[in-house]
């Protein structure tokens, strides 16, 4: 988590700014009250990583709904990382680092038990769609 605390999002890795502006853009457009995928689906079309949307979807709706607490971001093109988001990423890092343990440690602070599983398998997907 520490390694995206106190930097920007401009600094970040393609694939973290990605995963990052995709977070915020999904609650932001949840909590209009659309659709994220209608969103999110043509922006990972053009960069040949649609098949990323269901488990990038199943992901967050997990989070959504079933957090231990309520997770805080930004709007979807601010440039600091929030706490909540650096956590998020450091999850998502973990996952493409193939860092199983860690990654269980993670998601046990961020979800309920019911949801752990669920939530494994679809950071697991999408790091597999982002190692293609």
């Amino acid at each position: 988590m520490y390694q995206f605390l106190d930097r920007s999002a401009a600094e970040l890795a393609y694939v973290d700014q990605l995963l990052l502006t995709s977070m915020r853009q999904w609650v932001a457009t949840m909590r209009a009250g659309r659709c994220p995928c209608s969103v999110l689906g043509p922006v990972l079309r053009g960069r040949g990583l649609v098949e990323l949307l269901p488990d990038l979807n199943m992901a967050m709706l997990l989070i959504e709904r079933e957090a231990l607490s309520q997770l805080c971001f930004k709007p979807p093109f601010a440039a600091e990382i929030g706490d909540d988001e650096a956590l998020l990423l450091s999850l998502h890092a973990l996952a493409r680092a193939g860092a199983q343990p860690r990654v269980d440690a993670v998601i046990e602070q961020i979800v309920k038990p019911e949801a752990r599983l669920p939530l494994s398998v679809a950071v697991a997907r999408i790091a597999v769609a982002f190692a293609r």
